[in-house]
């Protein structure tokens, strides 16, 4: 199992659990930021968490690459 299927099972399990009590997925999906910057800080600079986290925002929109099509 590779690390994005581990926390994928987790991330859905607990979009499950929020919709069961009311609670938006936008809300669990902020949480889980905030957690993820937690983590991150414990062992990265804040310049490679910011340029993680401005590279994320950079490619919010979906793009079509045609220079990375086989």
């Amino acid at each position: 199992m590779s690390a994005w299927e581990m926390v994928n099972r987790h991330v859905e399990a607990a979009l499950a659990e929020a919709a069961t009590t009311g609670i938006p997925a936008e809300t669990v999906a902020s949480n889980l930021i905030t957690e993820a910057v937690r983590i991150l800080k414990a062992s990265r600079p804040l310049q490679d968490i910011r340029a993680e986290l401005q590279f994320a925002i950079e490619n919010l929109e979906d793009r079509d690459y045609e220079f990375m099509r086989p």
